[in-house]
């Protein structure tokens, strides 16, 4: 197991089983609302496992943390550090939960050799955090992640700079100039490395990829690797799956180049839109175009929305600051009440 995975929690816990082999640990105080929240683990990992390989780690378990944890999620192996803000009464922010498990098999038993490969780590658990919720709440579902992703890897990139590494699947991180990990920390690793498998996936179908990402786990496991590994494995495993002619149709569409190191923008532009973000948005120019003085016929369209959907809606509305008056913010409130919101992301 890499160090840097091996962490140890010490204070006043209990630990609650919600599955065969999954649990929850937490403050005495805290244990009823976290078993209630996470009652879906098992049915995570077991989805999770049967995407993949066969999970290695035993038994997992959440470990839910005081308010002082400073991260959503760490991924140490049999024993997740969470934060306390996934646990939100309406079961909101349990996709964080999905991508922790992901990384039993991305980051834990196939780690990246170094920093600047950071995103063989998080992009892969991404890909399989998503096909894991799509199958679950259906592929919308999973489209609408991969929106609000694309819209956060855009800004993140925007704050680097274009031209600078850090908006790169490999930052460089050696020489006088570079800085430290932690400062090409971004959702660059998480979404560009998303959109490079989900452009990979849709060169071969999905349940080809299916196969690759099995290959790939199973031959680096328990391994550190960096993306000239991955990309090897990814041409020998082309070139033994498929005809000739498709190997050179395949093969000859990746980039890896400007995919990886390359700064700026993935070098194919994918489409993440879905109906129901599109209602979301129209809902908020609605509320935009009635000035305050009414509420659109279809707001209470509003309440049916999942966690993401209404994050769609409001950062509609942020963006469309300058056409913003307190009487629409007033109607917004008197309509969907958001300022009582469970939710943190809303919040």
């Amino acid at each position: 197991m890499p160090n840097y995975l091996i962490a140890i929690a010490v204070g006043d816990l209990e630990y609650a089983s919600v599955g065969k082999r999954v649990g929850v640990i937490t403050e005495p105080s805290f244990l009823p609302n976290v078993t209630r929240e996470l009652d879906t683990l098992e049915t995570l990992l077991n989805k999770t496992e049967e995407y993949l390989t066969p999970y290695i780690w035993g038994n997992y378990s959440i470990l839910v943390l005081p308010p002082s944890f400073p991260f959503g999620g760490m991924e140490n192996p049999l024993l997740t550090f969470a934060s306390p803000t996934i646990i939100t009464g309406d079961k909101s922010q349990v996709y964080v939960a999905t991508h922790e498990i992901a990384h039993s098999w991305t980051g834990n038993d196939v780690t990246c050799k170094n920093w600047e490969n950071f995103w063989l780590n998080e992009g892969f658990t991404v890909f399989e955090e998503r096909h894991v919720s799509g199958g679950l709440h259906g592929a919308e579902f999973a489209q609408v992640e991969a929106y609000l992703g694309n819209k956060s890897l855009f800004t993140d990139m925007e704050n680097y700079g274009m031209n600078n590494s850090y908006s790169s699947l490999h930052p460089n991180l050696h020489g006088p100039k570079a800085g430290s990990p932690d400062d090409a920390f971004s959702e660059v690793p998480y979404e560009k490395g998303f959109q490079f498998l989900y452009y990979l996936q849709s060169l071969v179908n999905e349940t080809n990829f299916q196969e690759f990402l099995r290959t790939y786990i199973n031959q680096h496991a328990q391994t550190s690797i960096t993306v000239e590994n991955m990309r090897y494995t990814w041409d020998i495993w082309v070139e033994a799956t498929f005809n000739e002619t498709e190997q050179m149709r395949i093969l000859k569409a990746v980039d890896w180049k400007a995919w990886i190191m390359t700064p700026g923008p993935p070098p194919v532009q994918l489409n993440f839109s879905t109906k129901a973000g599109d209602e979301a948005i129209a809902l908020a120019d609605e509320y935009i175009k009635l000035a305050g003085k009414k509420s659109p016929d279809d707001y209470m369209n509003y309440t049916k929305y999942y966690s993401n959907l209404k994050v769609i809606f409001l950062e509609r509305l942020a963006s469309q600051q300058k056409n913003l008056t307190l009487e629409i913010l007033e109607k917004v409130d008197a309509d969907l009440n958001l300022t009582t919101t469970l939710d943190p992301e809303c919040k």
